[in-house]
Parts: C-alpha cells; structure tokens; sequence
C-alpha cells in the first residue's frame, strides 16, 4: 500500500531531479532519469485481469467489509445478463486506495452465473487523462482497465456491452477529502446522467466509509494550487499519513463499501436527453446517495456523521 502511495511523490522526484543532476555536472545521468520517464510513460499497457486480485490483500489491512447479501448478489448477477452498469465511488479521497479495493472486491464476489463462476461485472474505469501519463502509474492503472474519462470513450465502452466504474468528484473531490467530515462533489457533474440517458445503463451510487481517512493534506478546496489543479486536470498537493509519510491511516472503525441499488434503466424520450430529464435522473441519484450515506453510516461506526453533497 505504501509502495502504491509513494509512486505520486517518487515520480514528482524523480522528475525534479533532472535539473538538480545537470546543474550539479552530470548531464548523462539527467538524460538517463529523462530517458527512463519517458519510456515508462509511453510503453503499450494492457489490462491484466489477474491483478484485481491484488487489492483482496488489503481486505484485512482496512477491516474491509461490504453491504451486499448473497440475495443481492444474486440479483446483480441476473441484472447483469441484461443490463450494463455505471458504478459512481464517493468519495474520491486524495489517493483513492478504495478503488482498489473495489476492484478486488467485484472481480471476486460481483459474477453472473448461478454459482457466481462466469464473468465477472467488473468493466473498465475512467480517470482523468493526465494520470495515463505517469510513469509506473498509468501501468498500474491499465492493469485495472482504467482509460480515459473522455466522453466518447466512456460512451463507446458502454455501447460494447462493458460495465462501467467512475470516481464523479474526480480532481475537484480531491481537495474537498478530510479525516473528519464526509464531502462529494455532484451537484454540478451532469456527464454521468447524460451518459445513462444515452446507453440505457443503470446508474449505481457506491459510498465507502474510510475512504476519506487514508491521509491528510496540507490544501483545501478554496486554496489558489486547488483551483489550478482543477483548470489544468492534474492534482498539486502534499499528502502524507503515519509519521508524515505516504503510509496510509488506517480508518478508525475500517472501510465499508455500502452499495446502493441500481436505478431504474431509463433512456431519453427522443434523440439527445434533454436538460429535464438530465436533472431528473441527477435528481434521484443524489437522494439515493443520501440515504444510501444515511442508511449505513451507523453500521459503518459513524452513527453521527452526516454527508455534504456540493
């Protein structure tokens, strides 16, 4: 976990470690570091479905548990032969650890199939382009089926029969993560809704208790490095968990992943949705979010926590 965490700041040294090798008289090592990133940033990636498995390491780590019956299991499971998902993860958190862990979690539990022995639910996953270029990062994260979250391929992932899994409060949730409080950012993110309206998928809500007390952060929402990470879709913060290093906290009372039920398939009356069937659909996933939040939050050891949604 720790090793997973580091990789944010190894790859920020390793780059800042360019112009401090040539001023310090050793150009061939700077065009070595230079040359290293680079090859680490473009060589092919592809999905490795063995490595979802990874995150079942981390399931006593955090005290992970889940919400999910066996009969609700099976409802998925049969949901699933006909239906495609777009799976929402709240929060974000500054490293979202929690993404891991739903990935070893779906890949093990979520399958169709009356003994749960055929394939699994677990689609792709769509993230900010920017991170697709870090070096190790982007491997990591091609292993798990992440891409790109620009729409069209989001869409055409959809429309080949994929299930798909989001974090919605993207950068912007980032800044918002605390130990102490619960915030999402939703209100304005319509993509999702519209994304639905167009492919038929079913919109599901996913909070993680725990997800917001990995670590701590030096920045806030209002900051000025926080409103520039948001124009430019990349994150500039300091993070840090034990002993100030990158060693995540582990969540008081663990980490539960409270899975809401799938809203209703909807598709738009007629050609493009329109801006009220956006907001309705916007509408109902907020409120299933909310009680979803308000329905586990005692089971998650957090009876008095309340969520923010902005």
């Amino acid at each position: 976990v720790t090793v997973f965490s580091s990789l944010f700041y190894l790859v920020a040294a390793a780059a800042a470690s360019v112009p401090v090798l040539y001023a310090l008289g050793r150009p061939r090592a700077s065009v070595g570091v230079v040359g290293v990133l680079v090859v680490l940033g473009v060589i092919p990636t592809r999905e490795w479905p063995a490595f979802r498995q990874f995150g079942q390491l981390w399931y006593e780590m955090f005290e992970m548990r889940h919400n999910v019956s066996q009969e609700r299991m099976d409802r998925f499971a049969e949901a699933a032969e006909t239906d495609r998902f777009i799976l929402g993860m709240h929060p974000h958190g500054i490293v979202p650890l929690q993404a891991v862990l739903w990935c070893a979690y779906c890949d093990q539990y979520l399958r169709v199939g009356p003994d749960r022995s055929g394939p699994t639910l677990y689609g792709f996953g769509g993230m900010a382009s920017v991170v697709l270029w870090v070096p190790v990062l982007r491997t990591i994260l091609a292993w798990l089926a992440g891409g790109p979250a620009d729409y069209a391929t989001l869409k055409a992932g959809l429309e080949a029969g994929k299930n798909l899994y989001m974090l919605p409060g993207g950068l912007a949730e980032i800044f918002t993560a605390r130990r102490d409080r619960h915030v999402v950012v939703w209100r304005r993110r319509r993509g999702l809704c519209r994304l639905a309206l167009e492919t038929g998928a079913r919109l599901v809500p996913l909070y993680v208790f725990g997800g917001e007390a990995f670590f701590d952060q030096l920045l806030t929402s209002d900051s000025a490095l926080a409103r520039l990470s948001r124009k430019l879709q990349v994150s500039f913060t300091l993070f840090w968990g034990q002993a100030f290093l990158p060693i995540p906290f582990r969540p008081p009372s663990g980490v539960l992943l409270a899975i809401a039920d799938p809203l209703p398939s909807v598709r738009a009356a007629r050609g493009p949705p329109t801006p009220a069937e956006i907001d309705d659909l916007h509408a109902k996933y907020e409120r299933a979010l909310l009680d979803l939040f308000d329905r586990y939050k005692a089971a998650a050891g957090q009876p008095d926590a309340t969520l923010e949604v902005r």
